[in-house]
């Protein structure tokens, strides 16, 4: 694995410990007995530790440091180099033309 590859299993309990939420949720229609509000609330909040992890781990992710406006003009300058380059290569093809 690559020193800042993102581990994958982290975010695959996302789903299951949600599903968890949602079912313990539903198998008690009515009032919620102390044992369902207890087991709903264990669920909940292992999905939200599961969520903050997974947060965490993102947000330690190398290279998120630039902002949407620095983002927008790297993605920008790659879209010139990309056309420049295309033009360069079309270049010979245009001129036998």
């Amino acid at each position: 694995m690559e020193a800042n590859a993102l581990p994958t299993d982290a975010f695959r309990r996302l789903l299951p410990a949600l599903i968890k939420v949602v079912t313990t949720a539903q198998e008690n229609e009515g009032p919620l007995t102390p044992q369902a509000k207890q087991a709903l609330l264990q669920a909940t909040n292992e999905f939200k530790d599961y969520v903050a992890f997974a947060k965490r781990l993102a947000s330690d992710l190398p290279g998120g440091d630039l902002t949407l406006g620095e983002q927008d003009q790297v993605i920008d300058m790659l879209e010139r180099l990309r056309d420049k380059k295309k033009w360069v290569v079309n270049f010979p093809r245009l001129r036998m033309s």
